[in-house]
């Protein structure tokens, strides 16, 4: 064999082989990534909402008394809000939502008819601020953390009672000041977001802890709201 003849062997070989190399290589090639557009989206939580609740004793240290029995209450919020890339793997998302906390109290007598509810909602026009990631294929895995500063709007008091002989009665009370204008919260979500062409739908868990007083200065209680619940999120790429 001529080493003209031996030459083109070899570098058929070695052409062959840096070709299988290559498909190889390039069927392993990850498609995981992080999220990088750019969306507006709409946001609707259902959680259930308790609260801390101690005396003020730097006021007139008043006893919990029939409110230490007070049980948790399911609420919707809503956000309207926009997410921008911050960096190759983090995004930065704000917006405008009405959020609710709140709680509950049942009392029912072992005696006769009579009983006594009542529902308490506290309602805030806030703008959430939250860092988040999103990383996988198609569905990724979502992170969120963040503050939810807030201006008060109202809170609503919903009574009803049943006396001893059977006879309902009910009363509502909307106060929309004295009490504290400002909350500030912090939140904290982590669920699965799956992304179409246009558009992503996506399911979190929510946990969101006050960190200031719903009440005033010299209320007889601190009042801080805790939720936690679930949230679905639809938004679109722009």
């Amino acid at each position: 064999m001529s080493k003209f003849t031996l030459l083109i062997l070899l570098i058929g070989i070695v052409f062959t082989g840096q070709s299988q190399l290559i498909t190889t290589t390039s069927k392993k090639v990850s498609k995981l990534s992080f999220d990088t557009t750019t969306q507006v989206f709409v946001n609707i939580g259902i959680v259930s909402s308790y609260r801390e609740l101690e005396p003020n004793t730097a006021h007139l240290n008043t006893p919990l008394g029939a409110r230490s029995d007070e049980t948790p209450l399911t609420l919707s919020s809503y956000t309207l809000g926009i997410s921008i890339p911050l960096t190759k793997c983090l995004k930065i998302n704000s917006g405008l939502s009405l959020l609710q906390n709140g709680e509950a109290y049942h009392w029912y007598s072992n005696i006769d008819d009579s009983s006594y509810t009542y529902t308490s909602v506290f309602r805030y026009i806030s703008m959430p601020i939250t860092l988040s990631a999103a990383y996988g294929k198609n569905l990724k895995v979502h992170f969120g953390l963040g503050i939810i500063p807030g201006i008060f709007s109202s809170y609503k008091k919903s009574e009803a009672w049943t006396d001893e002989d059977g006879t309902n009665s009910s009363e509502e009370t909307i106060i929309q000041d004295d009490l504290n204008s400002f909350s500030i919260a912090a939140q904290a979500t982590m669920g699965l977001e799956y992304f179409f062409k246009r558009f992503s739908i996506r399911a979190s868990y929510i946990y969101r802890r006050q960190l200031n007083n719903t009440y005033n200065k010299y209320e007889d209680y601190v009042h801080r709201s805790i939720a936690s619940g679930g949230q679905i999120a639809f938004t679109y790429f722009l």
